[in-house]
């Protein structure tokens, strides 16, 4: 995972900056619209350039770097159907998506219609309150040849899969400890979320990835700074990955990897945020400051809002 990029984390489709229309729907519809986007400096050309539709409303480019374009697709209900980059070596990347009642079920990943990671949703079965589900845990699998060839021998770039999941790294690393032969391995991710002052589960307390064929496991747990609000929040996993389901602003993150149940690594972020922008008596951050106890050195990202 890409800490230096959150709370963030591949941010975009992100998500409503507080609700959709229903709370239970996970489209692109937010109060305060991303315009720019730049990492670790304020200057220059901006990393990230979000393009809309005429009328300003439903997203339809991500611009990195001035140089990868994200186009996105959608369905009729305003649900997000593809997103496709097309690389300058020839190959495409595509996303699709899956939805059910606007919520998300099935992701999948292709290089030129080839599968190399699924992820499927399972829901909170809320029979009392069908507006607040949420993702209990999702079931991932990855292409082992992909992790094992791909990335390491072609010597091409993957900047849409970097950018949404975002986790290559951590995923070679598995693989590379794992003794198993298996050409797919499985992993899931489970989630414990924060009642909060409504009830409503606004923000992840705790998720943990499980790795069974490498006996590993990652758990990251949170705490929240209640007074200010996330602008991704609303549409996990499409572009924003877990980020997309904080209301509110994390100011901690303790993440601890155990190896064959005995604990082989712990790291600690900090987040403080500056520079408030004001939308419906709401306040977003325009900076934001993350650091790692692994080199206790700053990173900044700066961000600019459509008026």
């Amino acid at each position: 995972m890409k800490k230096y990029l959150l709370p963030l984390l591949m941010m975009a489709l992100l998500a409503t900056s507080l609700t959709s229309c229903k709370p239970d729907e996970e489209i692109y519809n937010p109060t305060c619209k991303i315009s720019k986007i730049w990492y670790r400096s304020d200057v220059g050309d901006p990393n990230e350039v979000y393009v809309y539709d005429s009328k300003g409303k439903q997203l339809q480019q991500i611009v990195v770097d001035s140089l990868y374009t994200f186009d996105f697709s959608y369905n009729k209900d305003k649900t997000v159907s593809k997103i496709v980059h097309v690389n300058e070596d020839g190959y495409t990347e595509t996303i699709d998506f899956k939805w059910t009642n606007q919520l998300v079920d099935k992701m999948t990943y292709t290089i030129d219609g080839i599968v190399r990671l699924e992820y499927t949703f399972h829901r909170i079965d809320n029979k009392k309150d069908k507006a607040y589900s949420r993702i209990d845990y999702i079931e991932e699998m990855y292409d082992r040849e992909f992790y094992d060839q791909y990335f390491w021998k072609s010597g091409k770039q993957h900047p849409l899969y970097d950018k949404v999941f975002g986790n290559f790294e951590e995923i070679a690393e598995v693989f590379r400890n794992s003794t198993s032969k298996d050409l797919m391995m499985y992993s899931v991710k489970r989630f414990t979320y924060d009642p909060g002052k409504h009830k409503k589960y606004e923000n992840i307390s705790e998720y943990v990835e499980e790795f069974p064929i490498a006996l590993t496991v990652v758990k990251h747990t949170y705490t929240y700074d209640v007074t200010s609000y996330n602008p991704f929040y609303g549409l996990p996993f499409a572009y924003a990955e877990v980020n997309g389901y904080y209301l509110n602003l994390p100011l901690t993150e303790h993440v601890e990897t155990y190896v064959a149940n005995n604990l082989s690594k712990v790291v600690d972020y900090t987040f403080s945020y500056e520079g408030l922008h004001y939308m419906n008596d709401k306040h977003y951050p325009r900076q934001w400051v993350t650091v790692s106890s692994e080199t206790n050195v700053p990173t900044h990202t700066y961000i600019l809002y459509k008026k």
